[in-house]
């Protein structure tokens, strides 16, 4: 009752931070709403410079003399914007099309004046691929009346919902395989139920009609996106692309649309934005915020989902975890160097290697040329996670558990297997329950890095509505406390299990069952 009260005041500081920290983040002075901070390159000296993760753009940024002091990287649109806007980089570069959205949704955000580099946006296609060309005929059969009407219509002021075509036609040509960026609105990003959505995605749609192909679309963060291509675990890639050099090395393209470079600041003169935004109060700004990340677009069943596919992934790997690491320790036990040699091996492997890099091992190398789904790979991989842990565990538990044990059970006529399984393992639970029920919350927390792998779980869905509804801290307060809760449930579910183990919670009759006592 004590950890649920202090649940419940843990919930409501969020809140507090939630709404104190929404309201800080405008702040005030100024003359005149949407000022750019900055104007001239010269400006930016001493200052820091943010880009995406795969978008290698330092030497464009240092070719303009500019004296920036730091380049910063970051997975996600909508993790740069906060970095942005809470003061921790001091300009963010993006396309065209997606700065000009996003300085049109928040007032805080302005243009840099200065362009960096005209481009164009590039659908990849892996090196040498003969679907580039099919590709590129299929485009040059859409007419530009069509492409420019295709623009407006992602990339305008209409605030009306967007709806992407139907695949109606017959697709005797296969199906395509296309790997999309799901944050990144308006080329490509997760609209209702995360399904993708896009101006990147209907150009794909439309060449794809000409072609008479389907496309299986997933959505992942941008810097995996030319990966999927290169390993061969996606056909296509697109989602806000702009062609570069060093990309043509990598991948093929059909470039589709213009395409220009650009930064985004932080914008002065907001004080009276502020105001106006703060006029509700507590309340009001706690009423707004929840409508925004849950009602808006059904976005709840996006939170649905999201701990669905969490608790999918945490479950499984639980089970399989423990089914591994104690078989592991079973063949291991009696002493078998060979068996024993393979598994130190192992497990330093496993354990020595962070999570997210064995995921994307799994997922772009082991598995690249399997039509395996991330999920699927999540579970491998916090399988052997899990599965390390618990050899570790079940062999400390037993460690410590008195070598004189085995030397009676033995002289009572107990085998070696009935020795371990009625005498050893029972002592040897109240040691390992313990770290068990430590590793499975560290597990589920864990899991926040499978949007790594095209997984929408509940991290990657609060990414998604962040980039959607600009809200940087109520939907990662959201996520926060649901981690908590699960963690909470299935930590009780342990403790349970624990108690059902702990010898000192049975009672008198059950420990002198099957004994006559006189």
């Amino acid at each position: 009752m004590n950890k649920f009260f202090l649940l419940i005041l843990l919930i409501i500081a969020m809140l507090f931070l939630v709404v104190g920290c929404g309201s800080g983040q405008n702040g005030s002075g100024g003359t005149e709403p949407g000022t750019p901070e900055y104007t001239q390159f010269s400006d930016l000296k001493g200052k820091t410079v943010s880009m995406l993760t795969g978008a290698p753009f330092e030497e464009l940024v240092k070719s303009k003399e500019a004296g920036v002091k730091e380049f910063t990287y970051y997975n996600n649109n909508p993790d740069m914007l906060l970095a942005l806007k809470s003061g921790k980089t001091d300009a963010a570069l993006n396309n065209n099309a997606i700065a000009a959205l996003e300085v049109n949704k928040d007032p805080g955000i302005a243009l840099f004046p200065q362009n960096l580099k005209e481009s164009v946006f590039g659908i990849a296609f892996a090196k040498g691929s003969p679907m580039r060309d099919e590709w590129q005929k299929a485009y040059d059969k859409i007419t530009d009346e069509a492409k420019e009407e295709l623009w407006k219509k992602w990339t305008g002021t209409d605030d009306s919902v967007k709806i992407l075509p139907e695949q109606d036609w017959p697709g005797s040509n296969g199906t395509v395989r296309a790997a999309v960026c799901d944050t990144l609105e308006p080329m490509s990003y997760a609209g209702e139920s995360g399904k993708p959505m896009g101006f990147d995605v209907e150009m794909i749609l439309l060449m794809a009609k000409e072609l008479d192909v389907h496309v299986q679309f997933t959505g992942m963060e941008f810097a995996a996106i030319l990966s999927s291509v290169e390993s061969g675990k996606a056909d296509i890639g697109a989602g806000s692309i702009i062609v570069t050099d060093e990309r043509k090395k990598a991948v093929d393209f059909v470039e589709y649309y213009p395409a220009a470079f650009v930064l985004m600041v932080r914008s002065t003169g907001q004080g009276a934005s502020a105001a106006a935004g703060n006029e509700g109060g507590f309340w009001s700004s706690i009423a707004d915020s929840f409508e925004k990340t849950f009602i808006q677009e059904d976005r709840w069943k996006l939170f649905l989902k999201g701990i669905g596919i969490t608790l999918l992934i945490t479950a499984l790997s639980i089970i399989f975890g423990t089914m591994l690491g104690f078989a592991v320790f079973m063949m291991c036990r009696n002493g078998n160097p060979v068996a024993n040699a393979i598994t130190r091996f192992l497990v330093w492997l496993v354990q020595g290697m962070p999570a997210i890099v064995l995921l994307m091992i799994l997922y772009y190398i082991i598995f690249g040329s399997l039509s395996i789904s991330g999920t699927v790979v999540s579970i491998i991989g916090f399988t052997l996670v899990f599965g390390a842990s618990v050899y570790g565990m079940v062999k400390n538990g037993v460690s410590a558990v008195d070598r004189g044990q085995y030397e009676a059970a033995y002289t009572l006529g107990y085998t070696n297997r009935k020795t371990f399984f009625r005498i050893i393992l029972p002592q040897a639970l109240p040691f390992i329950m313990p770290s068990y029920r430590n590793s499975i919350r560290e597990l589920i927390k864990a899991t926040a890095i499978v949007g790594y792998v095209a997984v929408q779980d509940l991290t990657k869905v609060g990414d998604l509505i962040r980039s959607r509804t600009l809200e940087a801290f109520f939907p990662l307060i959201v996520v926060a406390i649901i981690y908590f809760i699960l963690a909470a449930v299935l930590t009780f579910c342990v403790n349970r299990i624990s108690f059902c183990f702990d010898p000192r919670s049975r009672k008198k009759e059950k420990i002198l069952k099957g004994v006559n006592v006189k």
